[in-house]
């Protein structure tokens, strides 16, 4: 029987990263509490990230680091924290 490796997950703020030519966002990044950056590989879940700029979200993925010192996931699934008018938390889950 073989077990499963889990996919690490990090928390932190979604914030813009890329823009094309008009000023549209076509990367964003994770922030995270301990200040890295995690570029969010564009495709799949992590393009649905792009509908929760400046939120707070806990990402699960498979992460990787270039040789240039940059950290990138690649998000399998992904929910976005966010607060209710009663100061209810609210949770939204995402994933593929």
């Amino acid at each position: 029987m073989t077990i499963g490796k889990r996919l690490p997950r990090i928390q932190g703020i979604v914030i813009p990263s890329n823009w094309d030519e008009n000023g549209n966002i076509k990367q964003v990044s994770l922030h995270t509490s301990d200040e890295k950056e995690y570029c969010v590989e564009y495709g799949g879940v992590g393009r649905q990230l792009l509908a929760h700029i400046h939120s707070r979200v806990e990402a699960t993925g498979k992460i990787r680091e270039r040789l240039d010192g940059r950290l990138y996931i690649n998000v399998r699934s992904f929910f976005a924290f966010g607060e209710l008018p009663e100061n209810k938390s609210v949770e939204t889950e995402i994933s593929d």
